[in-house]
């Protein structure tokens, strides 16, 4: 399987990747997938919806392309994502962690595993320019993709309303530890993934996690 992961961070979020990028090659070159930054990214919409050009650009290539948010961190990257060739054969076309959250239960794209079934289904997402001031921007168009509701006027908390989504249902959900969340609720008792969104201080919590990536890393 030819794997992918990409990135980015521009503007302040430059400083956020400084810290991530140790992290994210190491686990690229343990697990084998070729590593790419996004240099620039484009400016007619907010930043975030470029992480759907990233993907699409991937999978012309890739069967399986990876999208990490520059304000996470791999905090224990010893084991490869668990997905393998046969769970893509079962139809899964992208894979990502749920928060339990005030919010609702929210699918969180900021790690999202995608293959190559996942293409029309991402253009469809830059389509949903309705979504593109949203606070969760391409998010926001993707759960409405999936299937839930409460998003246009942000009335907490959203749903998902049709089991029988075709999205929906070829999505894999992986467990909590590859994106952890402060809000989760519990908090997961172990972490691979910390992610710095909602954090007060995310270069100094960014920094800590980083530290504690060095036994893994080193390893």
């Amino acid at each position: 399987m030819r794997k992918a992961i990409v990135t980015f961070g521009v503007g302040t979020h430059a400083e956020l990747l400084d810290i991530a990028r140790p992290s994210f090659m190491a686990f690229a070159n343990k697990h084998d997938y070729d590593y790419y930054e996004a240099q620039t990214v484009g400016h007619q919409r907010p930043a975030p919806w470029y992480k759907v050009q990233c993907l699409l650009d991937l999978l012309e290539h890739y069967d399986m392309a990876v999208f990490l948010g520059c304000d996470l961190v791999i905090v224990d990257g010893r084991a490869d994502l668990p997905i393998t060739n046969s769970d893509w054969d079962w139809g899964w076309y992208q894979a990502m962690v749920v928060h339990h959250t005030q919010c609702g239960n929210v699918p969180n794209d900021d790690m999202w595993v995608c293959n190559q079934d996942m293409i029309p289904w991402l253009k469809k997402v830059w389509d949903k320019t309705e979504y593109m001031h949203h606070g969760w921007w391409e998010q926001a168009a993707l759960l409405d993709l999936m299937g839930y509701d409460h998003l246009q006027v942000e009335q907490f908390p959203i749903r998902q309303t049709d089991e029988n989504n075709e999205l929906y249902k070829n999505t894999m959900f992986l467990a909590g530890d590859w994106n952890v969340h402060i809000w989760d609720t519990p908090q997961p008792e172990y972490a691979r993934i910390q992610h710095a969104t909602m954090w007060p201080n995310r270069v100094e919590v960014m920094k800590q996690w980083a530290k504690q990536a060095e036994a893994w890393i080193n390893d």
